[in-house]
């Protein structure tokens, strides 16, 4: 599996317009969209944050050809390695190659389906949000695909946000220094419940059977 980073400026400003509000884990919006209605007010259009991500990557001096190259070397440095811890922790590989798509916005979306997933401009932080969102892959590869149709829709998205928690402990030193996966705040006992599990019995299967119940 390999990622793949690139910009489609039409991808950007659908996900600035559809995750830039909130979503459904966070109803706060990001930076950029309140810069956004800062200027074009609320509902602004789809030419609205054209002009805006014109304007925003001017003043900036943002270069995406060259951020795609930054991020492209900074996640290739851990590729190989977070691969590896990735798939002795979920026990499968992925089995596609995924396309993450550089956006302005704050937020970062993925797709199953269409194997991407929104990725920040700044370098910086391209380990912890990558690994964060391939870490959902796995999560639904190894569980989703089969107990998702089963489960109430919520209950799979806590589980499927709270085990990024395990990022803290497996992938530690692959993070950029002083990042760290977060979470959600409504996730916080869900998490701790998980890294409870884990450090218990070291089977993801286990854990995933018992933060169901």
């Amino acid at each position: 599996m390999k990622v793949t980073f690139a910009y489609d400026k039409e991808k950007d400003i659908w996900c600035i317009l559809h995750y830039g509000k909130g979503s459904r884990s966070s109803q706060i919006p990001t930076k950029t969209y309140n810069a956004l209605i800062a200027q074009y007010g609320e509902n602004p259009t789809h030419q609205n944050v054209a002009d805006f991500i014109e304007k925003y990557a001017s003043e900036k001096g943002i270069d995406f050809s060259k951020i795609i190259i930054e991020n492209q070397k900074e996640w290739d440095r851990i590729a190989d390695e977070y691969q590896k811890r990735a798939e002795a922790v979920f026990g499968i590989s992925l089995p596609e190659d995924v396309t993450a798509y550089i956006t302005l916005n704050n937020r970062y979306p993925y797709n199953i389906e269409g194997n991407s997933f929104f990725a920040p401009v700044d370098h910086v932080s391209i380990r912890g949000v990558a690994m964060h969102e391939l870490w959902h892959f796995y999560t639904w590869y190894k569980f989703g695909v089969n107990h998702e149709p089963k489960m109430e829709k919520q209950t799979y998205r806590d589980i499927k946000e709270a085990l990024t928690v395990l990022l803290n402990t497996e992938c530690k030193d692959l993070m950029t220094g002083g990042i760290y996966d977060e979470g959600y705040p409504q996730h916080k006992e869900l998490r701790e419940k998980i890294l409870r599990l884990w450090n218990k019995s070291k089977n993801i299967e286990k854990v995933w059977e018992e933060s169901i119940s």
